[in-house]
């Protein structure tokens, strides 16, 4: 993977020695709820793959961008991994690079423009190492609040001139982090929101587009980050969910793409801002996630019958966290 693709992969949508993840004892899954399909989920050999990503020191050396240095903290600690002095130290000093003089945070450090996206992945990243004070708090959240539209969305950079729900999610969702919510106008920007809400109960990435899993969660976490997701909106977005694939009860033969796991995080994310992850077919959606568990080396494919990334892996431990299998890491 080129640093080009890694920028435009960051840019459109989130050291050492074997040392590197230390264990805190085997990981395990939770037993609650049904059997897991692929109950042999070897997680141990999920957080090697995960400690030789973390070591790669060649061209594309780790963390290549602020959102994989996050993938790969979170689901370490979601595992019951320990991130190394010698890790964590890297990866703060890299993303103290990737802050940019506006304050945002750059794709990769002293590359391109300041980005919504690649400052919600910093400052997540951060907080997961509870290291937000080894960056310039104040600058950062200046450059949020400047991406703030007139209608109460955001812009994802300060050159653009359209607002989106995607930006103003990265934003909401990054100012949180940084204890500067109450920088936003709650009113506006739930007005703004709500007029991304599809006839089927969803949210479209644009008023008047069918409803998405990305934007529903966006708009759901959005909604309740400004204190304005109301039970009628939560209800519409149950009712939605539930009739979608990732739902587990709706089964294939009526589809003709694959289902992506990503897709199936931001279904679980949502369903779990409002409240209703009891809605799901618990065994349905954890044979899913099984199913991409790829045994050679402890990932997770994006899809059915690809190979691992890291961003899937993410996801799929997120699935999981989701569904109380692993636990929530701190700070995450």
């Amino acid at each position: 993977m080129t640093r080009r693709m890694v920028m435009v992969s960051v840019i459109v949508v989130w050291i050492g020695a074997l040392a590197a993840v230390v264990r805190l004892g085997p990981p395990r899954l939770r037993a609650s709820g049904p059997p897991l399909t692929a109950a042999a989920l070897d997680t141990s050999k999920t957080l090697d793959y995960l400690a030789g990503w973390a070591r790669r020191d060649r061209w594309d050396a780790f963390p290549e961008s602020p959102s994989f240095a996050f993938y790969n903290l979170y689901t370490t600690r979601a595992l019951g991994g320990s991130v190394s002095p010698e890790l964590r130290a890297q990866v703060i000093e890299y993303l103290r690079r990737c802050q940019a003089p506006d304050g945002g945070f750059t794709a990769a450090p002293g590359t391109g423009p300041s980005h919504v996206v690649p400052t919600l992945y910093a400052t997540r990243t951060l907080g997961l190492l509870g290291a937000l004070d080894a960056i310039d708090r104040p600058r950062a959240v200046a450059f949020l609040t400047s991406l703030a539209g007139k209608d109460g969305g955001f812009r994802g950079r300060a050159a653009e001139a359209d607002v989106s729900l995607g930006a103003t999610y990265h934003a909401l969702a990054a100012l949180e982090i940084l204890g500067a919510l109450d920088r936003v106008d709650p009113r506006r920007t739930a007005t703004f929101l709500s007029s991304h809400r599809a006839a089927e109960g969803g949210f479209a990435l644009r008023p008047g587009m069918i409803a998405s899993p990305a934007a529903t969660f966006m708009a759901v976490r959005s909604l309740k980050l400004v204190g304005a997701l109301d039970p009628e909106t939560a209800a519409g977005v149950a009712r939605h969910l539930s009739g979608s694939r990732y739902s587990g009860k709706v089964r294939d033969g009526k589809f003709t793409s694959l289902p992506e796991i990503e897709e199936e995080a931001q279904v679980l994310g949502a369903l779990a801002e409002v409240g209703r992850l009891d809605i799901v077919d618990r065994a349905e959606v954890e044979r899913f996630v099984a199913s991409l568990y790829v045994a050679e080396n402890g990932g997770f494919g994006p899809q059915p019958g690809l190979g691992t990334t890291p961003p899937s892996t993410f996801h799929a431990i997120a699935c999981l966290v989701a569904l109380g299998r692993l636990p929530a890491p701190a700070g995450g």
